[in-house]
């Protein structure tokens, strides 16, 4: 896709709306007059002045990438890197079972179906042991972000757990739960916990991750943070681990993607 504002953002098709007027003009000079003839052109399918067909462009990657944060322009954090850009839809794996539940490990490792494009980097809190953080923008043709939305919504609600292959071959059981604290920001939000527990060398870790995700207008905001915990620590030391949403961040970032948007 272009690196600049789609030209077409937000345009009506005067073109359309032209030709509209010649053939009406045209049909009332056929009738010669006659009341029956106006009538029936006046009702005829063909000659009905027809909506633009014209629709907003979907934010291209040069956009999403203008929209994320540099270093320096966000307070707390570190920015880790320049934004990575993809276009198009992205694939899903199909390795998670059930198959329901592909969703919300698709929202985790960065895969979103149906999308017209996205931007994405790494950032960090700055904190001691913060989490690994993904910031990502995805923008959609119309009701696409509502419907991403919609499928995450309807796998929670399916799917307390599910497996998933790990790195070593096997399989890990993945527990899931929505996040007690929604931030309210953008159009609509979804957020949801993620945990599992993996054994390598007789070594046991918990893995904890935090996926929330924001509607605005036909894009969305994606924040994945994941942290590690040891085995051998009390459920209490593990649960200080837990990533947690920043309202402030989410909203300065849902804002920056809305900016993009009615640029």
């Amino acid at each position: 896709m272009g690196s600049g504002m789609s030209p077409s953002r937000g345009s009506r098709s005067l073109v359309a709306v032209a030709a509209g007027a010649v053939l009406a003009l045209a049909g009332g000079c056929a009738s010669g007059g006659d009341d029956t003839a106006d009538k029936s052109v006046s009702s005829s399918p063909a000659l009905s002045p027809k909506p633009s067909t014209t629709e907003e462009q979907p934010l291209t990657t040069a956009e999403l990438a203008a929209a994320l944060p540099r270093q320096g322009a966000l307070p707390g954090y570190s920015v880790n890197g320049a934004p990575e850009t993809r276009t198009g839809a992205e694939k899903s794996d199909h390795s998670v079972r059930s198959a329901a539940c592909q969703p919300l490990e698709d929202a985790r490792s960065g895969v979103f179906a149906d999308s017209a494009a996205g931007a994405r980097v790494p950032i960090s809190a700055l904190k001691f042991a913060p989490p690994t953080e993904i910031l990502t923008f995805t923008s959609y043709r119309p009701r696409g972000a509502a419907a991403h939305l919609a499928s995450l919504t309807t796998a929670l609600d399916a799917c307390p757990s599910f497996s998933m292959p790990s790195r070593y071959g096997d399989r890990l059981s993945v527990d899931v739960a929505r996040a007690e604290d929604q931030v309210p920001a953008g159009d609509a939000s979804i957020s949801f916990r993620m945990h599992w527990v993996t054994t390598v060398n007789g070594f046991t870790s918990d893995t904890y991750v935090l996926v929330t995700t924001i509607r605005s207008g036909e894009a969305t905001l994606t924040d994945v943070a994941d942290t590690g915990a040891g085995g051998q620590l009390s459920d209490a030391k593990k649960r200080s681990f837990l990533p947690q949403p920043d309202g402030r961040l989410l909203k300065s970032q849902v804002d920056a993607l809305g900016r993009a948007q009615h640029a």
